[in-house]
C-alpha cells in the first residue's frame, strides 16, 4: 500500500512537472510586428546659461502612431521601432508672454541588435543601436500675448540607445508582460531657428548640440496573440549648444519630459 502510495506521488509530481515546465519554457514570441495609437503629454523647458533659472517652457499634448518590428533568434535579436505624431503645445516665457496652440510634429526611428539570454520563464535581451529623432516646432507667423513673433525650431537627434529588454513567457493564453528600459547616449544634434519668419533682416541660425543624453522606460502588457496595451516615459537633456556661426546666437539647456500610452495591435 505504502509503495502504491509512493509511486502515485511520484507519477502526480512528473505530472505537475511538466505541465509547468510546458507553461513556462520555450513559450516567447520570437517574431513581433506591431503598430499602435498613442497619446502623451509633453513638456519642454529651456534654462538660462549662466544661473540655470527658468527661461521658457512649452507644455501640450501628441498623438500619433508607433510601431515596432522585431525578430529574435537563437544568439541575436533584431529590432525597429519608430514614430510619427503631431501635437499641440502652449508657450510661456518670461520675458515674452505666452502663446497657444503651436503645432508639434515629431519622427523618430531606431534599428536595435542585442543578444537574447532564455532562463525558465523570462527571457533578458541586452542590447544596443542607433536612432534618429527630428522635431518642427512650428511657432512662425504667430505672436505671444506680449506682441513678440514666433518662428519655426528644427531639431535634429542622433543617439546610441543602451538598454535591456526584459520579458515573461507566453500564458496558455498568449498574455505576458514586457519591461523595456534604455539609456540614451547623445553623438549628434542640430538646431535649426528660422528667424527670417520674425523679420527679412534677420538670418536664419543653425546650433549644433554635441552633449546630452536621455532615458526611455516602457511597460507593455500583451492581452492576447492580437492585441496590447503600453506605458511609457521618455527623456531627454540636452547641453547649451555651441554658438552658431555668427558668434551671437546659441541654444540653451533645455529638457524634454513625455509620458503616455499606447493600444497596439499585433499583424
Amino acid at each position: 500500500m505504502d509503495k502504491n502510495i509512493k509511486i502515485l506521488k511520484i507519477s502526480l509530481i512528473c505530472i505537475f512537472l511538466n505541465l509547468f515546465i510546458s507553461f513556462n519554457i520555450g513559450a516567447f514570441e520570437n517574431k513581433k510586428n506591431e503598430l499602435g495609437a498613442y497619446f502623451s503629454t509633453k513638456v519642454y523647458e529651456e534654462r538660462h546659461p549662466v544661473n540655470n533659472s527658468f527661461f521658457m517652457s512649452q507644455d501640450g499634448f501628441m498623438l500619433g502612431l508607433k510601431g515596432n518590428n522585431e525578430n529574435y533568434f537563437d544568439k541575436s535579436y533584431f529590432g525597429l521601432k519608430y514614430t510619427l505624431g503631431y501635437g499641440q503645445v502652449d508657450y510661456t516665457s518670461a520675458r515674452t508672454g505666452t502663446m497657444t496652440g503651436i503645432p508639434d510634429y515629431q519622427m523618430e526611428g531606431t534599428g536595435y541588435y542585442g543578444v537574447p539570454f532564455d532562463s525558465f520563464n523570462k527571457r533578458i535581451t541586452p542590447f544596443t543601436g542607433l536612432g534618429y529623432r527630428y522635431l518642427l516646432n512650428a511657432s512662425g507667423l504667430k505672436a505671444t500675448s506680449t506682441g513678440h513673433s514666433g518662428y519655426d525650431r528644427e531639431s535634429r537627434y542622433m543617439y546610441l540607445p543602451i538598454g535591456v529588454n526584459f520579458e515573461t513567457n507566453l500564458s496558455p493564453t498568449n498574455s505576458y508582460w514586457e519591461l523595456r528600459g534604455e539609456y540614451l547616449h547623445f553623438l549628434y544634434g542640430q538646431q535649426k531657428s528660422k528667424l527670417s519668419q520674425v523679420s527679412p533682416n534677420y538670418k536664419d541660425i543653425t546650433n549644433d548640440q554635441e552633449d546630452g543624453s536621455g532615458i526611455k522606460l516602457s511597460a507593455k502588457y500583451h492581452f492576447d496573440s492580437k492585441s496590447g496595451i503600453e506605458g511609457f516615459m521618455d527623456y531627454w537633456d540636452i547641453a547649451d549648444s555651441k554658438v552658431d556661426v555668427s558668434g551671437h546666437f546659441m541654444e540653451p539647456r533645455n529638457t524634454t519630459a513625455e509620458t503616455g500610452i499606447k493600444y497596439f495591435w499585433k499583424f
